[in-house]
């Protein structure tokens, strides 16, 4: 269960579920199907199944290594690269403590929750922040967002667009119209001051545009502004 897939292991997907369910107040399999869905596959059953394959395939190699007198070395040390996303949520965090709109030090406020548009990476974007506990906030990045095209922007009540949550408000199948790629993560700064995970870990790619994932490989690094780009995740 703990082997990783495309990035994600059974036990973080469960981490994920837990949070869901709380939030949406369903059920734990309806949890399920979701964080999965979130984390690139069709439903929990397919993660399942995609990881027992890995697994096999993985003693398939193994054993065909041992036959034939192969013995593994560490790979050589090549230049560190960042997740994309990762990287993305970088760019955001930079902007924010720029704005001086979140601070590093740790004292969570009622008012370290709100929405700004900025560019990213040359791009109209959507930043969202909310306080989440413990020193801990939550960051939504909508990159390349354009708002004329979001079918909810200009509705009135419940039904408009008003950046409370990590997703936009409309069904993913309009997503492609309006935005390029939505990402959410956490950052911690009470036992220290970084964005939460270690590559793919802790980071929900909740959207990608096609084309647009080989377009953020491609983005310059950035640097963080007093902070690490990974670090420990906390249930």
């Amino acid at each position: 269960m703990n082997n990783k897939v495309n990035g994600h292991t059974g036990d973080f997907i469960k981490r994920q579920a837990k949070k869901i369910k709380k939030q949406e107040n369903i059920t734990h399999v309806q949890a399920l199907e979701k964080a999965s869905i979130n984390a690139g596959f069709k439903n929990w059953k397919h993660f399942l199944n995609t990881s027992k394959e890995a697994s096999q395939s993985n003693q398939t190699n193994l054993k065909e290594n041992l036959e034939q007198g192969i013995t593994k070395t560490k790979p050589s040390t090549t230049k560190k690269t960042v997740n994309p996303y990762r990287n993305l949520l970088v760019s955001a965090i930079n902007t924010l403590l720029d704005k001086h709109l979140i601070s590093l030090n740790g004292q969570s406020s009622d008012n370290e929750n709100g929405y700004i548009f900025a560019e990213l990476f040359g791009y109209p974007s959507v930043i969202i922040w909310r306080n989440i506990g413990y020193d801990e906030l939550e960051i939504s990045v909508w990159w390349k967002y354009n708002h004329e095209l979001h079918p909810q922007a200009k509705l009135s009540g419940n039904a408009r667009e008003s950046f409370n949550n990590s997703t936009p408000l409309a069904d993913k199948a309009h997503y492609k119209k309006f935005v390029g790629a939505v990402v959410c993560g956490w950052f911690e700064r009470r036992t220290g001051k970084y964005l939460m995970g270690k590559d793919t870990e802790a980071i929900l790619r909740n959207y990608t545009r096609r084309g647009e994932k080989e377009e953020l490989e491609n983005l310059p690094l950035q640097k963080p502004k007093g902070f690490e780009v990974e670090g420990k995740f906390y249930l």
